[in-house]
């Protein structure tokens, strides 16, 4: 895996190419780090980096990440059992947009249990009114358009949505990390064997069903 599939951080910048990839190069780019989101300002991590460029430079990154996330996950963890002993509510509690009560899985571990579902239709019935008009009809969004990214595994997930003050969007388009990432099969495998073009092509880890997205 050392020095094959190689491209620098010029090659990653000229194509688009975003996550551990662009990492791989050097550049601690992390949207949760360069424009938190969903909190993760309150969380201490770090953003796996490596120089080499190359397909062992991105499982090293990947590897590196998952560490990280143990991190996050125990720094969740703690919050919510601090939450949980203070009492502190754990999600929003205006009915019209919170689901009707909390979950309760059933004997099958999907779903609420039907003890559950009676006591929400027998004692919560405008929450469950209210419960059923924001799953079928939606929110209504004032006309506009905007655009909003996440830091998925493979990079930079983006969606831009154009609302003509409906509950539907008018039109919507993903920015796919896969999708920008596989710009860069022609130019990880150019030089190699064609032994190596396997490696290359898993080291970029593309989603084919987020590509097809």
């Amino acid at each position: 895996m050392v020095n094959v599939g190689y491209l620098d951080l010029t090659g990653c910048m000229a194509l688009g190419i975003t996550g551990p990839m662009l990492r791989a190069t050097g550049l601690p780019h992390d949207l949760r780090k360069s424009d938190p989101y969903c909190g993760y300002e309150d969380y201490e991590f770090d953003v796996p980096v490596r120089d080499t460029c190359d397909a062992y430079g991105r499982l090293r990154v990947r590897i590196d990440e998952m560490y990280e996330s143990l991190k996050i996950v125990e720094q969740a963890a703690a919050k919510l059992q601090g939450a949980q002993s203070s009492k502190s509510p754990v999600m929003i509690e205006d009915k019209k947009i919170a689901w009707p009560a909390q979950l309760a899985i059933g004997s099958d571990g999907m779903g609420n249990s039907l003890d559950h579902i009676r006591e929400i239709m027998g004692t919560s019935m405008e929450s469950l009114i209210h419960h059923f008009k924001l799953v079928t009809e939606g929110f209504k969004v004032p006309p506009g358009q905007a655009y909003v990214a996440i830091e998925s595994p493979k990079g930079e997930l983006g969606v831009h949505v154009v609302s003509d003050g409906g509950t539907r969007p008018y039109r919507a388009h993903f920015r796919e990390p896969s999708f920008n990432n596989l710009q860069a099969v022609a130019a990880v495998c150019e030089g190699g064997q064609v032994g190596d073009v396997i490696v290359a092509v898993a080291s970029i880890d593309p989603v084919m069903g987020g590509v097809d997205r």
